[in-house]
Formats: structure tokens, C-alpha cells, sequence
């Protein structure tokens, strides 16, 4: 019975030895990526302004990575977002305030060309953020069959005035209970101004043999969305309760910042305890079993 504990014991730390043991890549796969085809657009997203009243010039530059000569047209769009990871949904425009400067253009396999397009903001209109897509559109016949391409340049622009820039949480949440190599943690804001705005994900955790605080790349925030946030801090050394504190802030300058406590019980440490109760079940046997024949 005793060596069928200690079996279960070993095969126990085992496993939790193996929880530390990094991933490998899926078998079979590629570093190589496949060159692209198709239509190429860039920059593929555009950050502009303009007055009520006013105009503003931009371009954009499509390339034809095929083999065929294409008949690329170009068409405008609004675009929006619909749920919280952000995904975008496009309509046709109210208004024909983006204009490109022609509407469509042949492109010989491999050959680019600078598209101009105006944006023109009438006067007293409201302030806050637009947002638009310029779409490049074309034709391609392979093996008898025809597919539509497309590449798009999303635009962002705000009409100049008064700018609200506010926004709070809707929701948030944090592992109280952390084991692995980050501590994640969960945020949902929302931007109740109008104009978009980025935001700048950020952790700390507090301790001893802890990192400095570390902030995610910039997500962008609409006017009247929630958008759902993952953050990760990295666990520390050695195990404990530490404090956490772990926020947003924006680039128009607001922030929002929490804090909580946080329990860290690391694999190694919790082999290591197992580890003593092996060699304390090896031993205290051969104590009991010694007094009993005194």
C-alpha cells in the first residue's frame, strides 16, 4: 500500500513538472508564408481632420499582384463596429463627403498606381469622429470561373470642434488565483465621447522580484462601443498574495486604474511540497513501526 502511494506521489509531481514544459509548434508546419495575390492597397488605415466648412486631400496606392490585367473600380463605404472583439460592419454612405479622384483604372499584372481622394466637410456639421472605407474592387477569371477582389483603406477622420473624449468600464475581472506564467485579467470599456480614441492596456503587479509595469499595444476605441481587453502581467519568482493593480488609459489622457489581491502558487513550489510529503510518508512509517517493537 505504501509503494502504491508513493507511485500515485511521483506520477503527481510528474505531471505538475510537465505544466512548466514549454509547447512545441504543430508538426507539419511551415515558417514560410505564401506570397499574397490579388489587390494590394496601402496604407491600409489613414488618420485625418478637417474643419466644418473645409476640405482635406489624401491618396492611397493600389497594386495588382496578379497575373491578368484588372479593371479596378473604386467605391466608398461607412463603416462601423459590432460587438465587443470589434469586428467590422460596412454600409453604404449618407452623405458623399470622401470622393476619389477617378472612378476606376486598368492595372497591368504587378503595376501600382497613386489613387488621390478629397474629403469635403460642409459647413456647421457636428464634430466628432467619421469613418469611412475606400474599396478597390475588380473582376478575376480563373479556370472559367469569376470571383471579385477586393482591398480596402479604412479612414479615419474627425471634423475639428468640441471633442469628448470620455470613457468608463463596463465590466472587468482578474484570475484571484493564479498559477501559470502571467496573472490575465479582463476589461471592457466603453467610449461615451464622440470621437475614437486608442487606449493603452496596462499591469503591476507589487512585490518583491517583480517586473516593471507593462503596457499592451494601442487598441482603438469607438464613439458608443464597448470593446473587450485582455491584459497579462508576468507572475513573479516566488510564491505569495500581491497586490495588483491594473487599468487602461487613453491617449486623450483618461485613465482608469484597479487594483486587487492576487494569490500566486507557482508548479515548482507546488512539486516541492510534494516532494516533502514523499520523504515525510517514507519516514514517519519507519518511526511508528520502531516504537511499537520497543
Amino acid at each position: 500500500m505504501f509503494h502504491d502511494k508513493k507511485r500515485l506521489v511521483l506520477v503527481a509531481i510528474l505531471a505538475v513538472l510537465l505544466m512548466c514544459v514549454p509547447g512545441t509548434a504543430a508538426a507539419g508546419s511551415s515558417p514560410l508564408a505564401k506570397s499574397p495575390t490579388g489587390l494590394l492597397i496601402t496604407p491600409v488605415r489613414q488618420f485625418l481632420s478637417v474643419n466644418a466648412g473645409g476640405e482635406t486631400k489624401s491618396a492611397l496606392t493600389v497594386e495588382n499582384l496578379t497575373g491578368s490585367t484588372l479593371r479596378v473600380s473604386f467605391s466608398v463605404e461607412q463603416f462601423s463596429v459590432t460587438d465587443y472583439v470589434y469586428n467590422y460592419t460596412f454600409s453604404q454612405p449618407n452623405n458623399t463627403w470622401l470622393q476619389p479622384s477617378i472612378p476606376d483604372v486598368d492595372l497591368q499584372p504587378h503595376q501600382s498606381v497613386d489613387i488621390p481622394f478629397t474629403i469635403t466637410v460642409p459647413p456647421r456639421s457636428a464634430p466628432g469622429g467619421y469613418y469611412y472605407t475606400l474599396l478597390a474592387s475588380a473582376s478575376l477569371s480563373t479556370a472559367g470561373v469569376t470571383n471579385t477582389i477586393q482591398a480596402a483603406d479604412l479612414i479615419y477622420f474627425t471634423v475639428n470642434g468640441p471633442l469628448i473624449t470620455v470613457s468608463h468600464l463596463e465590466a472587468n475581472s482578474i484570475d484571484h488565483l493564479v498559477f501559470g506564467r502571467t496573472i490575465p485579467f479582463h476589461l471592457e470599456p466603453i467610449n461615451t465621447g464622440n470621437v475614437y480614441s486608442f487606449v493603452y492596456v496596462s499591469g503591476q503587479l507589487h512585490g518583491l522580484l517583480v517586473k516593471p509595469p507593462e503596457t499592451s499595444t494601442a487598441h482603438i476605441l469607438m464613439p458608443g462601443k464597448v470593446r473587450a481587453l485582455d491584459g497579462a502581467i508576468s507572475s513573479p519568482v516566488l510564491p505569495g498574495i500581491y497586490l495588483v493593480t491594473y487599468g487602461y488609459k487613453t491617449t486623450a489622457g483618461w485613465a482608469i486604474e484597479l487594483s486587487s489581491w492576487v494569490i500566486f502558487i507557482p508548479p515548482w513550489f507546488i512539486a516541492f511540497v510534494l516532494a516533502v510529503l514523499l520523504i515525510l510518508g517514507k519516514f514517519l512509517p519507519k518511526r511508528r513501526h520502531t516504537s511499537v517493537s520497543d
